[in-house]
């Protein structure tokens, strides 16, 4: 069990799990409920990205993520629901900011501004401790693998979509360079005589009057 002592507030007592299938880390506070603390699902971080680029999130709950999600936690009375993504960037400048929603005659509500300084206090606590230990980069590995399915779906799809445009860039490009070789011909067999007993140039006569 953790203690973590937040601004002014009664110190924590905090158990810690990592979900090494997922590559998520649970923080149960007792008497409030569950932080889940991971990365965003869809910008999952690459493994040759900058540690400080990543976008982490933050589940109020536990279980699959969704809007009302199971240990949701529970300040001043108000219960916490959704998820929230924020930067590494401003985690370790001290400048977390969230605004928890919360669910009021099923139609979801930010939660009161108090509510939310104490909730960014306490994720920016948990997820200040998570980043620091030793398995977080097995556990961000462990996210890694998880997303990689989707990755690989998504991947998949984006290549096959280049793959049509190209092929139909290819075939563009044939079609134009026909049509530049035909107009290089043209101009390579050079201006086209009038052949005999054709019409008159139709300035013809126009040239020849305006010499008289």
């Amino acid at each position: 069990m953790l203690t973590f002592t937040v601004g002014g507030g009664p110190a924590l007592a905090v158990a810690e799990f990592a979900d090494f299938d997922i590559g998520q880390a649970v923080y149960r506070v007792t008497d409030i409920g569950a932080f889940t603390l991971g990365w965003e699902p869809d910008r999952h971080p690459e493994a040759d990205q900058d540690p400080m680029e990543e976008i982490l999130q933050v589940a109020y709950g536990t279980g699959p993520l969704g809007f009302q999600m199971d240990e949701a936690p529970v300040l001043f009375g108000v219960t916490l629901a959704g998820a929230e993504s924020f930067t590494r960037v401003a985690l370790a400048a001290d400048n977390l900011r969230l605004r928890p929603y919360r669910l009021i005659i099923s139609a979801p509500v930010r939660v009161p501004n108090s509510t939310a300084r104490r909730a960014s206090a306490i994720v920016s606590a948990l997820a200040r401790h998570w980043l620091a230990q030793h398995w977080t980069p097995q556990l961000r590995r462990a996210h890694e693998h998880h997303c990689a399915p989707h990755s690989l779906n998504r991947y998949s799809g984006l290549i096959a979509e280049h793959e049509e445009r190209m092929q139909r860039l290819r075939e563009d490009r044939a079609y134009h360079i026909q049509r530049a070789e035909r107009a290089t011909a043209i101009l390579q067999a050079g201006p086209v005589p009038a052949p005999d007993n054709a019409p008159p140039h139709p300035f013809a006569a126009a040239t020849e009057s305006s010499g008289r």
